[in-house]
């Protein structure tokens, strides 16, 4: 009498590890094989993780540092009656007048403490959940802050003539530049977090036993 072999999967019986080290699918979705040398990403990719991890840290701690450090000082002429003399004003521009900035400048340094913190811990795969929902913020944080100051960057290049606004980045050219630079920069960073989390989605896709 042949004996009926019930695989793992299927009646009810949830999936295990066989002994050549393969894990097998959960019940009702059929026996899916993963070699257990896939639980973690391969010496390419976690190299390229690594890399674009560290450009993330480098290039927001530039950006914050750019623009924090971002002031121009020019002295503008004030006439208050056409029989006075104009008077000599130096008017400073400086990051800390804008909410935008503080903004921009608050989210690049949050976003470089936290690359520093998943670089430490880019060997324990216990993070990885933490690490991604991590990558998420910080990628809303940079593309938000991203937006703030270019936004704000373009209404001091070219003003705002609804509202008469005028423009002043013909005045503190030097301060705009930089400003400029930081944003670029920052861009930069967001979109190379954003290949990076799309890679730990991909590498989660292909580890998962689902699949």
């Amino acid at each position: 009498m042949e004996t009926s072999r019930v695989k793992p999967g299927f009646n009810g019986v949830s999936g295990s590890v066989d002994g050549s080290g393969r894990r097998l699918g959960y019940a009702g979705s059929g026996i899916s094989r993963v070699p257990a040398a896939a639980a973690g990403g391969t010496p390419a990719s976690d190299a390229c993780c690594v890399t674009l991890r560290a450009f993330v840290l480098a290039a927001t701690l530039v950006a914050a540092v750019v623009m924090g450090v971002d002031r121009q000082t020019r002295t503008i002429q004030v006439t208050i009656a056409d029989t006075l003399p104009p008077l000599q004003v130096p008017v400073t521009a400086k990051w800390s007048y804008s909410s935008a900035f503080v903004y921009f400048v608050v989210a690049n340094a949050m976003v470089c403490a936290f690359s520093a913190l998943a670089l430490a811990s880019c060997r324990r795969r216990g993070a990885a959940v933490a690490v991604m929902v991590g990558d998420l913020v910080a990628l809303a944080l940079l593309f938000s802050a991203v937006g703030a100051a270019a936004e704000f960057g373009i209404l001091g290049e070219r003003g705002n003539s609804h509202v008469r606004w005028a423009k002043v980045c013909n005045i503190y050219g030097r301060f705009c530049e930089r400003a400029m630079v930081a944003v670029i920069i920052s861009l930069l960073a967001a979109f190379a977090n954003l290949v990076l989390l799309m890679l730990a989605i991909l590498d989660v896709h292909k580890n998962s036993s689902y699949y």
